[in-house]
């Protein structure tokens, strides 16, 4: 098992894709991070930091769609036979891709979160604003962070052994997390349990970059909740795969 793993972080390293799109995403959080704290002006009592913190939660849908190349790039270039003729057992092979993409997603999670934490602690910082924020609550945004990106790389895993067409399952998991979830809140009757349940709800919890802590979930249920968000749909994407045909 520990070759399979080690060949399938080898894929990662070795793919332009991978490196576009990490690459992308520590761009754009950086990017973002340094004009928001910046350039918007804030109550010296009551800086907002966590809205701004929240910006680094980018990194997850971009480790969404990392778990989602994993699966579906094989299928999309009939690479799959060999990897199977390598490693016959489709659930070996699949694990595999889990573990590797869960140690891409904690170390996408990881950077990303913490450049987010030290742009916008040192802009505001040297801007005179006090963040009213301690190292313990850094560590657990970051730690929080990290944990919630690697489950969402996990997510992408499971839903492109489901899908397995990669532009489809690509475009399905970003509608949901930018569009129907979002829609789905608007309905008063649903608004607070989506934004308390929902996958974007659970992962600002864990992260605790929501704006009104009282809306979400505390830091451990919401990980419990999003493990389960996880791994149902790695075990939903193992059956599929053990049923599918490799040349589907």
């Amino acid at each position: 098992m520990t070759r399979v793993i080690a060949s399938e972080l080898l894929k990662l390293r070795t793919t332009r894709t991978f490196y576009g799109v990490t690459l992308g995403a520590l761009g754009l959080v950086a990017l973002i991070t340094t004009a928001a704290t910046a350039a918007s002006s804030f109550d010296a009592h009551d800086p907002r930091v966590t809205d701004v913190l929240a910006i680094a939660g980018l990194a997850q849908s971009f480790a969404l769609v990392l778990g989602i190349l994993a699966v579906t790039t094989e299928a999309r270039h009939r690479t799959l036979t060999p990897s199977l003729l390598i490693v016959p057992d489709r659930v070996r092979l699949m694990l595999a891709q889990l573990t590797a993409n869960l140690g891409a997603g904690l170390a996408l999670g990881a950077v990303s979160f913490a450049s987010c934490a030290a742009l916008t602690l040192g802009i505001l910082h040297a801007r005179g604003i006090d963040t009213h924020l301690d190292g313990g609550d850094i560590a657990a945004y970051v730690a929080g962070g990290t944990a919630a990106t690697a489950l969402f790389a996990a997510l992408g895993v499971g839903l492109g052994a489901l899908v397995h067409n990669q532009v489809g399952a690509i475009v399905a998991a970003l509608a949901y997390l930018f569009a129907i979830e979002p829609l789905i809140a608007i309905a008063p009757s649903l608004h607070d349990p989506v934004q308390k349940y929902g996958i974007i709800g659970v992962a600002n919890g864990l992260t605790g970059t929501s704006s009104d802590p009282t809306t979400v979930l505390a830091r451990l249920p919401a990980s419990l909740l999003l493990t389960a968000y996880a791994a149902t749909s790695v075990i939903l994407g193992i059956a599929m795969m053990r049923r599918r045909d490799i040349s589907a």
